[in-house]
């Protein structure tokens, strides 16, 4: 979470949402709180009872195939995962394999997008955010912060099994957003 008091706007940050360079950008142009660790990534429902009022708020959602191939990355970079990603795929649907937080699939988006005013989409993050931009009045552009070097999404599923898994797992806020697979 990061909170603009001023202003009294406030992003949730969801991991592998851009959460990282939008984070940066509040905090480098505005005068933000940023909350590090356990409130982070922490939802609006979460941190209700601690801050009350969050004035206008956002967060960004991203297609969850894509989201999905970024936190195997994410964990692989860390050094904490040493399988292909059709292995861990299929593990992170075992809840037999859920040892770690590494081996469960990335937390769904939806507990977040309906308590927010206004979502962006990773997909068109530069457009969706001159909406912030506007609020804060300050027109800096958005830089890209944590960057992975991958190849696109698309590249990692093998197979329709794990595509479909995804789907059912995500299948709310795939509806919602109307999320494709290849789009």
């Amino acid at each position: 979470m990061v909170r603009v008091e001023d202003l009294n706007i406030t992003f949730f940050h969801m991991p592998k949402n851009a959460g990282s360079s939008i984070e940066k950008w509040l905090d480098t142009n505005l005068d933000a709180d940023v909350y590090i660790n356990d409130l982070r990534h922490a939802s609006p429902d979460s941190l209700a009872p601690m801050f009350g009022d969050f004035g206008w708020s956002f967060c960004c959602v991203r297609n969850p195939w894509d989201r999905m191939v970024s936190w195997y990355n994410f964990f692989r970079g860390q050094g904490k995962i040493h399988t292909c990603f059709n292995d861990w795929i299929e593990a992170c649907f075992d809840p037999s394999q859920h040892t770690a937080k590494y081996i469960k699939p990335i937390n769904e988006q939806m507990s977040f997008v309906r308590e927010v005013d206004y979502v962006i989409r990773y997909e068109n993050l530069v457009e969706d955010f001159k909406v912030v931009q506007e609020k804060t009045n300050c027109f800096e552009p958005i830089g890209h912060h944590n960057k992975s070097n991958r190849t696109k999404y698309l590249d990692y599923y093998e197979n329709n099994h794990h595509i479909k898994k995804v789907e059912e797992y995500f299948a709310e806020e795939i509806e919602f957003f109307g999320y494709k697979y290849g789009e």
